[in-house]
């Protein structure tokens, strides 16, 4: 994920583009921060200690990044990946995100809604790009029939 971050992703956009890592759970975001920091020779000595969204969120200056200033610190120059177990899988409006990385399976409206964070619109974005380790192309495929389906009634019955 990594390597296809900084081969593909970091290039798109004019270079400013992101990614997001959609996993199952806050234990399964913390063993990804820390296999990502270990993995590329990252140190780190809080075998012991509970990971928090600000003990983990930390700027290049050392500074902690409170919850109400992580979407605007994400789209800023300093974070390009941001690791997520559901809080901001959906509703999350950043147009830089260009790749999605899902390791969780995705059911109902909620796929609909993690994978449509990738369609904001911004300047310079041309494509986007989703691995999925997890669903098929089929039953995202029928999510999102039965999602337009639903919808479309619904807007005909409204007429």
């Amino acid at each position: 994920m990594i390597e296809q971050f900084r081969a593909v992703t970091k290039k798109a956009i004019g270079g400013s583009a992101k990614a997001m890592i959609v996993t199952p759970s806050r234990l399964h975001a913390v063993r990804y921060m820390k296999e990502f920091i270990k993995e590329k020779g990252y140190t780190v000595t809080d075998d012991d200690k509970e990971y928090t969204v600000p003990s983990m969120n930390v700027t290049k200056n050392g500074e902690r990044v409170k919850e109400i200033q992580l979407k605007e610190t994400f789209h800023g120059d300093d974070f390009n990946l941001l690791i997520v177990a559901g809080k901001y899988q959906t509703g999350f409006d950043e147009p830089l995100l260009h790749t999605m990385f899902v390791d969780k399976k995705l059911h109902g409206v909620k796929a609909v809604q993690t994978l449509s964070r990738l369609n904001r619109t911004i300047q310079g974005k041309k494509d986007t790009f989703i691995l999925d380790f997890v669903n098929t192309e089929e039953e995202i495929l029928d999510v999102f029939q039965t999602f337009f389906r639903s919808n479309n009634a619904k807007r005909e019955s409204e007429s």
